[in-house]
């Protein structure tokens, strides 16, 4: 007899649409084939860059409401991670890259963060696990797929793929799905259902965005 899955596992599968039409991104598939422009992947760099600064606000709130002390070390490293080794690559990547962003570039890509923010303050720690736990599978099943498969050109660009298909990132993503295992059962499915489908309509947005 077949055990009963888990809440992030029921997550997954309710998304799973949503999931597919994500991986099926431009922005995904031009990075996996090494023909994103120059002058595109600089606004990536633009928009993430202003991300990640949504990010760290996100692991900030969940510092302040995680359950335990496992969840508190976590989010806290995270915030660490975002303001020093995330910020630094985006500072050295938008240095040397051959064209500088659109002037638009970030504006154009505020849905994303506007979206996290307004669920965060709508759901704290449980919505903000469930939120990180949707971009973060995204970004694991794309970028590994890409890291292993694809022709991702070497330098700033590989690098930020293969950040995100390694090991590390690979137990992060693990984290996150047993916090949100772990999640009162007094939260409906569905509501998590909602705030996890709409993180991935968010990013699918805020990806192609990228484009103008």
């Amino acid at each position: 007899m077949a055990l009963p899955l888990s809440r992030s596992e029921r997550l997954l599968k309710a998304a799973a649409p949503v999931m597919e039409q994500a991986l099926r991104m431009r922005f995904v598939a031009e990075v996996t084939a090494g023909t994103i422009s120059d002058a595109d992947y600089a606004d990536y760099l633009e928009i993430e860059a202003a991300f990640v600064e949504t990010a760290t606000r996100l692991h900030g709130l969940a510092v302040w409401g995680a359950p335990g002390r496992t969840a508190l070390e976590r989010n806290a490293r995270a915030v660490h991670a975002l303001t020093t080794t995330q910020a630094d690559y985006f500072r050295e990547a938008r240095a040397a890259w051959p064209v500088p962003a659109r002037p638009d570039a970030a504006r154009r890509a505020e849905v994303l963060s506007r979206y996290a923010l307004d669920v965060a303050r709508e759901g704290g720690y449980p919505a903000v696990m469930t939120m990180l736990f949707a971009a973060e599978s995204l970004y694991l099943t794309w970028c590994t797929r890409a890291h292993e498969r694809g022709a991702v050109p070497d330098g700033a660009m590989s690098a930020w793929v293969a950040l995100h298909a390694d090991q590390a990132f690979r137990d992060g993503v693990r984290a996150l799905a047993a916090e949100v295992d772990a999640l009162p059962e007094d939260i409906p499915q569905e509501r998590l259902t909602r705030w996890f489908t709409g993180m991935l309509e968010a990013e699918i947005a805020f990806h192609d965005a990228v484009f103008g």
